[in-house]
């Protein structure tokens, strides 16, 4: 059974790789967010095909378990991944506020200008 999601969770990964590859070639990522994706997948795949080296990673920072090492990793992961989204959304919503406001008063300039 093992073999099987083994077999499957890596061909997922590389039709992720792929996919990513595509988004870097369309311009839709940029270099930093295809190697953090291509890096993502393929350590996917190691940890997926040797599942036993988990258990040495975390044996080597003092962690019991492999899979409490991944679970760390992963948490962390998310939520750098969270923090950067948040700090994204924040600069669109700025940029929106900025847009709207310009907008607003050359509007109401033309407005004013014509009467």
């Amino acid at each position: 059974m093992l073999i099987l999601f083994q077999s499957l969770f890596t061909i997922f990964a590389l039709f992720a790789v792929i996919n990513v590859a595509k988004r870097k070639k369309d311009g839709q990522i940029n270099m930093s967010g295809a190697l953090f994706w291509v890096f993502f997948w393929l350590g996917g795949i190691a940890v997926v095909l040797w599942p036993e080296s988990t258990n040495v990673l975390a044996n080597t920072l003092g962690i019991g378990r492999g899979a409490d090492f991944v679970l760390y990793i992963s948490i962390i992961v998310i939520f750098y991944l969270l923090f950067r989204l948040h700090i994204k959304i924040e600069g669109i919503n700025r940029n929106i506020t900025k847009i709207i406001r310009k907008d607003s008063l050359e509007e109401d300039a033309d407005v004013r200008h014509k009467t």
